[in-house]
Parts: structure tokens; sequence; C-alpha cells
């Protein structure tokens, strides 16, 4: 009987620390996903955007891109910086890989709180000062990325979460990564260092 008792009570304290760690930051994290989408509606530059036929990432395109991330940055001051070094670590840990382990992401998430949703607030400022529509930034994140060796997630928070509502606690996401031409490597990898430090972000759609 005791036995029974204790292995119950131990079912109950697990139970407790997939909903606490697992199951709220997921919907937490869902909502955060459904402002970030209503405030990319901000962005005055909604139209298509066409990229270039070599798909050859230009100078200006990423000097403008490190700005837009220098921007949220320094806006987020002191709050980027107690996180930077988990930022790195989590980079240095997906670099090569074909897929996302969320769990990484709903830590990062965790441990920032309401971080992601101030950097957006910022990213959409940034994107309309630096003339960025949200097509061509998102075209031109997942080249400098991809030159860097490192893949983006086809995000579907709605998806995210039934996984993890169904006891799935690994939920994983395949990463895009498109073939870039050797100049855009070249152009990218003097900043690699600091592309790196912000990619984890990338993770939420920045």
């Amino acid at each position: 009987m005791l036995a029974l008792l204790v292995f119950l009570v131990l079912l109950g304290l697990a139970g407790w620390a997939a909903y606490a760690f697992l199951i709220r930051p997921a919907q937490a994290l869902v909502s955060e996903f459904q402002q970030i989408i209503a405030l990319d509606r901000s962005v005055e530059r909604q139209g298509a955007y066409t990229p270039p036929v070599q798909a050859q990432l230009s100078p200006d395109q990423l000097q403008r891109f490190l700005q837009v991330q220098r921007d949220v940055k320094q806006q987020l001051g002191e709050r980027y910086q107690r996180l930077e070094a988990r930022l790195n670590q989590l980079a240095s840990q997906q670099l090569g890989r074909s897929v996302l382990d969320y769990r990484a992401a709903l830590d990062l998430f965790r441990e920032g709180g309401s971080l992601v949703l101030e950097a957006k607030k910022v990213q959409v400022q940034a994107l309309n000062q630096h003339n960025f529509s949200l097509e061509e930034y998102a075209w031109v994140r997942a080249q400098v990325y991809a030159a860097l060796g490192y893949g983006l997630p086809r995000l579907n928070p709605q998806e995210i979460l039934r996984q993890i509502e169904a006891r799935d606690f690994n939920p994983r996401l395949e990463l895009f990564k498109p073939e870039v031409p050797a100049a855009s490597v070249r152009l990218v990898e003097p900043y690699r260092d600091e592309l790196i430090s912000y990619y984890p972000l990338t993770w939420f759609g920045l």
C-alpha cells in the first residue's frame, strides 16, 4: 500500500511538472505568437517580394538586416544582455542540425518572460525604419542564417501545443535551410558571432 501511495504521489508530481514546465509555457507561447502575428500587420510594407534571380544577398540588405537586430538588442538593453550567454549556448547546439527540439525554445521563452513580445514590438518599428517588408525580411533572414549553416523552423504554434498537450514532450520542427551562393557566405561570415547571438530569437519569428 505504501509503495502504491508513493507511486501515485510521484505520478502526480510528474504531471504537475509537465504542466508547469512544458504545457503552461507552450500555452503562453501560443498566446505570444498570436500577438506577434497581430503586430506584423503594423509593418508598413506588406507587398510581395521577388528575390533576385541568382538569390544573391546584397550588402545593403545585410546591413539593413543587421541594423534591425541591433535596434532590437539596444532597446531590450539589460534584459537581452542577461540572456545573451544562454542564446549563444542554444545557437551553438543547433549548428548543422536539420530539426529543432522545441523544448529549447520553451526553455528560452520561460527564462525570457515577455521578452519575445517586447522584441517583436521593437522589430516592427525597425522594419519600418529600415524599409523592410515582411517578405523581404523573411527572405534575407533565411539567406543569412543558411550562409552560416543554420536553418529556420517552419512555425506552427498550434501544432506544437497540440503535441505537448497529447504528452509528446519532445516536439520537433524541421528547419528550412536554402542553398545560398558562395558570395553570400563570404558576405555574411565577418558578422558570424553577432548574428549567431540573435539566432534563437528567430525561432519565434523575429
